[in-house]
């Protein structure tokens, strides 16, 4: 009796759901782009048919990310005018409940986005924009307390994550790219977790003109003004949301966002905030003129062309003459025209090798005055006391972060904070993005043990050094790098879904 029910539930289903069948389309082998290079572009760079034709594919496969169109042409990522007298750490506008079925995420999540007031290098306030993701089902941590004193808050967890090298322009912010820039790497996983995540695009990115609509330049791989941003965006977002967010928070980044982790501590060291759990710090970017002076003519010239953008946030009236030989400028200045991100800045860059760097550089560029203030704004993990705990992950295989200026960054801080402070684990065979997915249980375990302890008596425990190996099997039966990019559901099949 009950399977002829269920058998006949399901044909009367089957017959409602015919009458409103639409034709499927094909899975999308194309892309929602149709940027073409102008002939004048061509003509000042100078392209091949086949540079032209790559670096196009490149540029539309970037804004194909797009969730929401373009940055630049957004409401949301512009400031009001009347918002610049906001003190750094203000909310300027929020976005509740952004739509997400433009976007890439995992099912039973939320999103919102915020715009605020943090300060860049030369101690301006200026605004920026930030994503917020939120857990179907928060953790509970029985002493988690209100930003607000006297809010009845439900007190979700708080992990701020500072993503890695995105790009140097405005559309390369995380809030508006489908999958937010690091997808399963951290933010997806922490969300799906328990813990809400607070991800600032960083200054200049996103939101890339201040309130009397001059650029900001995006401060690339300077620690210090990200960590900036991370703890103003943290703060932001606690005044935005103080009846459903915690007080407490944690700083995770990676890679450049590693390096802007590991200057939330030194900055907590400082400047102390209240709430601040620790941080964690993967595949960091630590000391980035030993790192220039190891690679000699190996150096990848992306990173200098990146690093313009820096300079120009340090020193806003910067030549770039000075740094850039003729064909360099007319490379970076395409780049900046059309807002490129990583993937297609390499194409922009593909026909130089290495060993040819005399294109794009002067002889002696990092003699340069303004280039030596860039690189000593990026210095600081290493070399600066920090507030601990700081866990550091880093993988041996790693060949954008090199273990060895890990060890030795964590090396010198455990000297300069008398031994104590820095849980650092390593990780053999390991990248560099996958070293997120290797170490995923021991980040989560230091997030549970930092918001169980809150309001006990803890102190800063001694630096400790712990080297992970592969288990059950050999490094190399395990799959070594990212096989996978995010696509957006559009047809039923692709979902894979029964009828019931």
């Amino acid at each position: 009796m009950l399977a002829r029910l269920l058998f006949s539930s399901l044909l009367i289903a089957s017959q409602i759901r015919a009458q409103h069948i639409t034709f499927l389309q094909t899975q999308n082998d194309t892309w929602n782009s149709t940027f073409e290079l102008t002939s004048q572009q061509l003509v000042n760079v100078n392209f091949s048919d086949t540079q032209a034709t790559n670096l196009e594919i490149a540029v539309n496969f970037e804004r194909s990310n797009w969730a929401l169109g373009s940055a630049t042409q957004d409401d949301f990522y512009k400031a009001p005018a009347n918002t610049s007298s906001l003190p750094a750490g203000s909310v300027i506008k929020v976005q509740y409940f952004v739509n997400t079925t433009s976007f890439a995420l995992p099912p039973n999540t939320a999103l919102s986005r915020l715009s605020y007031t943090t300060k860049n290098l030369l101690n301006d306030t200026i605004p920026a924009s930030a994503y917020i993701l939120w857990p179907y089902l928060p953790l509970t941590y029985p002493n988690l307390s209100s930003p607000r004193p006297g809010t009845n808050s439900s007190k979700f967890p708080v992990v701020a994550w500072a993503h890695g090298s995105s790009g140097v322009f405005a559309e390369c912010g995380p809030s508006n790219l489908r999958n937010l820039e690091s997808q399963y790497s951290a933010p997806y996983e922490l969300a799906l977790s328990g813990y809400v995540v607070i991800g600032p695009d960083y200054q200049g990115l996103g939101t890339n003109q201040s309130f009397d609509g001059s650029e900001i330049a995006h401060p690339y791989l300077v620690g210090s003004a990200a960590a900036d941003d991370l703890f103003y965006a943290v703060q932001a977002a606690q005044s935005a949301f103080a009846a459903r967010l915690s007080k407490e928070f944690v700083i995770m980044g990676h890679s450049q966002g590693g390096s802007a982790a590991w200057a939330s501590a030194i900055r907590q060291h400082n400047t102390p905030v209240d709430g601040y759990l620790g941080s964690i710090a993967a595949s960091p970017s630590t000391n980035l003129s030993g790192l220039i002076t190891a690679l000699g003519q190996a150096l990848p010239p992306l990173l200098p062309m990146l690093g313009t953008q820096a300079i120009k946030a340090l020193q806003p009236n910067f030549n770039i003459s000075r740094l850039l030989t003729a064909e360099g400028q007319s490379r970076y200045q395409l780049a900046k025209d059309i807002s490129m991100c990583n993937s297609a800045a390499g194409e922009l860059l593909a026909d130089f090798p290495t060993s040819d760097r005399g294109a794009l550089l002067h002889p002696n560029w990092t003699t340069v005055p303004e280039v030596a203030d860039f690189f000593g704004a990026t210095a600081g993990p290493g070399t600066l006391p920090i507030s601990g705990p700081l866990l550091v992950l880093q993988g041996t295989s790693d060949l954008v972060v090199p273990y060895q200026f890990t060890d030795a960054a964590v090396a010198q801080t455990c000297a300069i904070n008398n031994g104590r402070g820095v849980h650092y684990a390593k990780f053999a065979g390991v990248t560099h993005v996958p070293v997120l997915y290797a170490s995923r249980r021991i980040w989560l375990d230091f997030l549970t043990n930092r918001f169980s302890t809150v309001g006990n008596v803890t102190t800063s425990r001694t630096c400790v050094t712990v080297n992970h190996t592969s288990l059950p099997f050999p490094v190399e039966n395990y799959q070594r790098e990212l096989g996978h990019r995010l696509e957006l559901n559009t047809q039923s099949y692709q979902q894979g879904r029964l009828g019931f």
